[in-house]
């Protein structure tokens, strides 16, 4: 009498989950790599350094991330992911006046953190990640100026305006003053404080934001330009 067969576990079944946690290790890595090379060379930095950083083979890397962009996008994706944590944080604080203060200053830090990332920090935000972040600014803008702690003519575009002037600012000192962004955080503070004195003129419209974000992303794709005189 020929013995029965025992089944054979499907491959599927069995590997499946083991590969698809090896697949999710691979990607964290990845990212953890990725993010770290950024933050220290910037977006430039090649896939091998990375793959290499990561612990694992430059086509492992392309498995998880067909592109460096979508690699780019997704590190990208965690800093603002931050930002908008920053928010939901200071819209806890009891005090409106310190949660924006700390609001502006945690978005500061963490463009200094990831400082190699600027260039693209800013440029072609996901839709659905831009508007939540639009919508806790502005509240946090609210209930200041709700509280009388800064001025009641700003507006959200004069808040966006607040972040390109410290990218300006870590970019221009990072290397030399990594912390010489904090008085300028301090000296912009100070002018949001409510006086009698109205500013005298208007802040940008939505869409000349849009426009003036569109120009610096195409800035910072093409290179900068040759200086002048």
């Amino acid at each position: 009498m020929t013995a029965p067969r025992l089944p054979v576990p499907s491959a599927a079944g069995h590997d499946g989950p083991v590969l698809r946690r090896d697949a999710a290790r691979n990607r964290d890595k990845i990212l953890v790599a990725a993010r770290a090379t950024f933050d220290e060379v910037g977006v430039d930095a090649g896939v091998e350094l990375i793959a290499q950083r990561a612990g694992v083979g430059v086509g492992t890397l392309y498995r998880r991330f067909p592109t460096k962009e979508l690699l780019i996008e997704a590190v990208v994706g965690e800093v603002l992911q931050g930002v908008l944590d920053a928010a939901r944080t200071a819209l806890a604080h009891a005090s409106p006046a310190d949660g924006f203060a700390e609001y502006i200053s945690a978005v500061g830090r963490l463009q200094l953190d990831h400082a190699g990332c600027l260039a693209r920090l800013w440029n072609n935000v996901p839709d659905d990640l831009r508007g939540q972040i639009e919508t806790a600014s502005r509240a946090l803008l609210s209930r200041a100026q709700e509280a009388g702690a800064v001025r009641a003519d700003l507006v959200y575009e004069d808040v966006i305006v607040l972040f390109w002037s410290l990218r300006g600012v870590i970019e221009a000192t990072a290397a030399v003053a990594p912390e010489a962004w904090l008085r300028h955080l301090d000296l912009l503070l100070a002018s949001l404080a409510p006086t009698g004195r109205p500013l005298e003129h208007p802040p940008l419209t939505a869409e000349q934001a849009r426009k003036a974000k569109d120009a610096v992303a195409l800035r910072d794709a093409t290179g900068p330009r040759a200086a002048v005189g």
